[in-house]
């Protein structure tokens, strides 16, 4: 058999090109980084390297096996590292994703939260539209997502959690300037310059159903003049007086404390949702992970 050895030998001398120094950079004695040498190209049964008057050279041979040894170099070393972090329970590394409204509004604070309880854990954040961060999570990218959607039952553990509300909401100026009632009713909500999210957000979902039920059979139906691809954008756009939108009620919290936005009442019922912290049903999540999935539960509930 092949030994990890052998081929961390090979690709030193691949990199240097000299026995002395390959033997320095590893630790080894040139002796022993020679005989690890010998072994590997008798199991190969080819000659990976020459010595001559150009000094070392890679032959044909161990041009052709070089990459293949620097990925199986790379896989075990990620191997090694993924098993140190999964043995260390609730330290390590771990990445997440979130939507964009609970990426940008919900997830960083509770990180930091999760983070000063434990060993301070690595945990990067992957923010994107729903559709993005569940495939991320489908394709084992990623351990958990937060979304705005919930995705199929056969292929994910999906968990409601942490209520939000969508709301409609314009600039002062806009009100103004468009004459728009406090009260919407159905018509007047179609005369209205709308900024909306773009295709596979968890939020345009929602307002598609919502506004299904108060009689809009699709968003064409209103007077479209923007699709934006995050809550943040949306947010900047309204508060630059182009139009109104219906969006989270996080995204615009402090906008509408300090009067920057105003709130508008839609007609029918409020629209309400929950976010939903999804895992891959065929993957088992790392003790870090599990920790991080009790405490969002416990901090949704």
């Amino acid at each position: 058999m092949i030994e990890m050895r052998q081929i961390q030998v090979f690709l030193a001398i691949s990199e240097l090109l000299n026995f002395s120094r390959a033997a320095e950079q590893i630790h080894l004695s040139q002796p022993t980084v020679s005989g690890h040498l010998k072994a590997l190209e008798k199991y190969l049964k080819v000659k990976l390297v020459e010595r001559g008057k150009r000094g070392v050279q890679l032959t044909q041979a161990g041009e052709l096996f070089h990459p293949f040894a620097q990925r199986i170099f790379t896989l075990q070393k990620r191997a090694t590292q993924e098993m140190k972090l999964y043995s260390g329970a609730e330290t390590g590394r771990l990445e997440i994703g979130g939507s964009n409204t609970p990426g940008e509004y919900i997830l960083p604070a509770l990180i930091g939260h999760f983070s000063n309880l434990h060993s301070n854990p690595k945990i990067t954040l992957k923010i994107g539209d729903s559709s993005s961060i569940t495939n991320l999570v489908a394709d084992g990218r990623l351990e958990l997502g937060l979304v705005g959607a919930p995705p199929p039952q056969s292929d994910f553990i999906s968990q409601s959690c942490l209520a939000d509300e969508l709301i409609l909401v314009a600039s002062p100026k806009v009100v103004a300037t468009l004459k728009i009632p406090h009260q919407l009713n159905l018509d007047d909500l179609k005369k209205l310059p709308f900024i909306i999210r773009e295709k596979g957000s968890g939020t345009r979902r929602t307002l598609e159903v919502a506004l299904y039920k108060i009689g809009l059979n699709r968003l064409s139906e209103l007077n479209l003049m923007a699709e934006m691809g995050s809550a943040e954008a949306i947010r900047q756009a309204l508060k630059n007086n182009l139009g109104v939108a219906i969006v989270s009620n996080l995204s615009v919290a402090e906008d509408l404390e300090s009067g920057k936005l105003n709130k508008l009442q839609l007609p029918g019922v409020p629209i309400c949702r929950s976010f939903y912290l999804i895992s891959n049903r065929d993957r088992t999540l790392s003790p870090l992970a599990t920790a991080l999935e009790k405490f969002i539960l416990k901090s949704g509930s």
